[in-house]
């Protein structure tokens, strides 16, 4: 926390803000970054490639774990694509919350989680910049 005195506030709520069309938009911009990288992490990327990568062969304790991380994933994702992908991509977010709903047995689990980071991949695709 940091803490400021009366004087320097007074200074800097006296300066003049910019609140013209383009400033906004590169405001709401980084905003949108900024909301998208919370949400977006490293980790996510890493299981993606554990599942679609090309030497990915998960065992099937590790596809238990990544289906359970990308469940995480999709509730996080239903929160911010709204506000970062336009217009909203309704099939793209049905097919990955009905997926993400499905918990089939062993022998279907590994192409289930292969389904699942598709989905959630193809979002990713359609957030563009603001996904990287």
């Amino acid at each position: 926390m940091v803490a400021v005195t009366v004087d320097v506030a007074a200074q800097l709520l006296s300066r003049r803000a910019s609140n013209d069309r383009e400033t906004v938009g590169m405001f709401l911009a980084g905003l949108r970054r900024s909301l998208a990288h919370e949400a977006i992490t490293d980790e996510l990327y890493d299981d993606l490639e554990a599942v679609l990568g090309e030497h990915a062969h998960p065992a099937p304790h590790e596809t238990a774990v990544v289906a359970g991380r990308f469940r995480k994933a999709t509730t996080t994702l239903v929160e911010i694509v709204p506000n970062l992908v336009q217009p909203y991509p309704v099939d793209e977010m049905r097919h990955l919350i009905y997926l993400s709903a499905e918990h089939p047995g062993p022998e279907g689990a590994h192409g289930h989680v292969r389904r699942l980071a598709l989905a959630i991949l193809a979002l990713l695709d359609l957030m563009g910049d603001d996904a990287e």
